[in-house]
């Protein structure tokens, strides 16, 4: 196939698919939230931790503890030509720099520049809940119904319990059309595990569109963080962003539960098969400082390398268990790096939990149907009592 059409269908399928505005369930790229204003931020930085986390139709603001959230005027950067309202007492009314009251999440709709598209996102203001156990029982399909996302639940702010603070890679699989429903994405939900739900990651191959931008494979992944589809193409490991600022104190422990099966034929970035390589999945938390006033995350690049990283827990060697296993792994300080209170007190440190069904799966090798089924994770805090796989499976 010629090169020119090659990039033709690529460029057609990145406008489809890494916007979802809605009109009688079609994509279009002219009504989307894609940023916060600047200039506003600035000015409301004494309240902000990091920076904001938005997704496919979610847009949340962590925000110090106490912070008053009931007059809040957000604005937003939106795509050309494209408005933004919300409905107030019944009437719909312009919502870019509209006060309103966020001890509830509130609703807004982008109009594309014609009046012919448009699309809902849900803004949210939220206390940050340090991370603790992570049982994935709490997930949803996003907006236009193509693949689940993940969230957590702080059972103490009543009007305002969801915590958006999982990313995954599902919505750059969606660049490629191969995902005709939920369950054919790289990471998604599994009724069956250590208790309740698990979520299952399965490396996929990604069809015509892969090999033509040499990313043959999609690993599954889940991690702590964000994934920025709009970037998705031009720079994919930039895309993820691992941590937020939810550490909880100084962390001791990385635990929880997986299961795994490699896939049969591993192939590297040109999807030449590699028979002398094998897959295997990756299991890690990491630690790192980050500035308060400048939240930088940490990507795809540098997520294990970083001169930033405090401490690192992380499974050397996962193998291939087939039935639920139970790990416990330390946090590793780094070689000059010591834990300092002031800078937790500061929001000065950032924490990501990162799994994926192919360790190589960032530079696109790995094994297609490699599996990585997880659950009940858990970071353990200086202080805290030391996990056992008693509390999930008591000795009798």
């Amino acid at each position: 196939m010629p090169m020119k059409k090659i990039t033709c269908l690529m460029m057609s399928a990145l406008t489809l698919c890494l916007t979802s505005c809605i009109k009688d369930e079609a994509l279009n790229a002219e009504c989307d939230i894609v940023g916060v204003d600047s200039t506003w931020l600035a000015a409301n930085s004494t309240i902000m931790i990091g920076a904001p986390i938005l997704t496919n139709d979610y847009l949340s603001f962590n925000i110090q503890k106490g912070s008053d959230r009931s007059a809040l005027a957000p604005k937003f950067y939106l795509t050309p030509g494209a408005t933004i309202t919300a409905t107030v007492d019944g009437v719909e009314v312009p919502g870019n720099g509209l006060v309103r009251d966020f001890v509830s999440p509130q609703q807004y709709v982008v109009h594309s520049e014609d009046g012919n598209w448009h699309k809902t996102y849900t803004v949210a203001f939220n206390y940050p809940k340090p991370i603790t156990t992570c049982s994935f029982e709490h997930f949803a399909l996003e907006s236009t119904g193509r693949y689940y996302q993940w969230f957590e639940i702080d059972e103490l702010d009543e009007q305002n319990p969801r915590r958006d603070c999982w990313g995954t890679g599902n919505a750059g699989y969606a660049l490629t059309g191969m995902g005709k429903q939920p369950s054919d994405y790289p990471s998604a939900p599994y009724e069956v595990g250590v208790r309740g739900n698990c979520v299952k990651l399965i490396t996929r191959d990604t069809g015509s569109f892969g090999e033509g931008t040499h990313m043959p494979i999609a690993a599954g992944n889940l991690f702590i963080g964000e994934f920025r589809a709009s970037q998705a193409m031009l720079f994919p490991r930039k895309a993820t962003r691992f941590g937020l600022q939810l550490a909880g104190g100084e962390p001791i422990w990385f635990s929880g539960f997986y299961k795994y099966t490699a896939g049969e034929v591993f192939t590297d970035g040109k999807k030449n098969v590699c028979p002398e390589r094998h897959d295997t999945c990756d299991i890690y938390a990491v630690l790192y400082e980050v500035d308060p006033a400048k939240f930088e995350a940490l990507n795809g690049d540098n997520v294990l390398s970083s001169s930033r990283i405090v401490s690192l827990a992380r499974i050397a060697e996962p193998g291939e268990p087939q039935e639920w296993t139970f790990f416990k792994e330390p946090f590793v300080m780094r070689p000059g790096k010591v834990f300092s209170e002031e800078r937790l007190r500061n929001d000065g440190y950032a924490i990501a939990i990162v799994a994926s069904s192919s360790r190589e799966g960032h530079y696109f090798e790995g094994a297609v149907g490699s599996t990585l089924y997880i659950d009940e994770l858990r970071i353990t805090w200086r202080g805290e009592a030391e996990p056992t796989r008693e509390e999930y499976f008591p000795v009798r």
